[in-house]
């Protein structure tokens, strides 16, 4: 997985430095701008994942980054936005007690962990949409193609759903009902399942995975049967000649 990157947009004089330095503890790319202008030129610049705006910068300020951040860095890349809380309240308070600088603290250590969640759902997004290749079969969801030694596989959009699920995590256990939510959005809003309906749910899992291995031929031994849990695609250091 590629480093997240974060856009610390300040004020002037804004608090977020304590925010920097723990994102980059964490290993994440930190670029600070200072005032809109410098943000826009550096969110241009850097196409960060996640753009942090300091609450010390104006509403007017706020918005008008907003719209140009999304009118020039749109699409699939644009950005997370987020407008992080700072210790602004207590200025023109001499002597802030120690309660105030916790929760101040305390604030900042939530958005650290707000923006590496954030980091971590846009990379999903990104890599929902990478192509996946493992023992020869190769899965483009761009194109909604796959591919098995050049020779192009002919599965139904549930079929493909299900394979991407498993080649995107290989030699990782997926449940049935992992696997069953990985199919779409069809597939949830029951609020509660009868034991019929989940017997039912199972085999149509079941069905078609059946169908996917058929389809592998003679590399349909890469679907592993996981019993009493789901199945999982075989790792790649795996020889797919060992189990003849």
């Amino acid at each position: 997985m590629a480093q997240r990157s974060i856009l610390i947009v300040e004020s002037p004089l804004g608090p977020l430095q304590a925010v920097a330095h723990n994102l980059q503890q964490t290993g994440c790319q930190v670029f600070v701008a200072h005032g809109v202008r410098d943000g826009l030129q550096k969110s241009m610049e850097h196409v960060p994942d996640v753009i942090v705006l300091s609450r010390a910068l104006t509403d007017d300020d706020v918005l008008e980054l907003c719209r140009s951040v999304m009118r020039n860095v749109g699409g699939e890349t644009a950005p997370a936005i987020l407008i992080a809380p700072t210790g602004t309240d207590l200025a023109g308070v001499d002597d802030p007690s120690h309660d105030s600088r916790l929760a101040e603290s305390l604030a900042l250590d939530l958005l650290a962990q707000c923006v590496k969640t954030l980091t971590f759902r846009a990379r999903q997004t990104h890599d929902s949409q990478s192509v996946l290749e493992c023992h020869g079969i190769r899965l483009d969801p761009r194109f909604a193609v796959v591919e098995m030694d050049g020779v192009r596989l002919d599965l139904t959009p549930t079929e493909f759903r299900l394979l991407q699920a498993l080649l995107s995590r290989p030699g990782h256990v997926l449940t049935r009902d992992e696997l069953e939510r990985a199919t779409g959005p069809h597939a949830k809003g029951k609020e509660a399942e009868s034991p019929s309906e989940n017997a039912s749910r199972t085999r149509r899992i079941d069905v078609h995975i059946k169908s996917i291995r058929s389809k592998l031929n003679h590399k349909s031994v890469l679907i592993e049967t996981v019993r009493s849990v789901g199945y999982r695609f075989r790792e790649p250091a795996w020889n797919i000649n060992s189990s003849h």
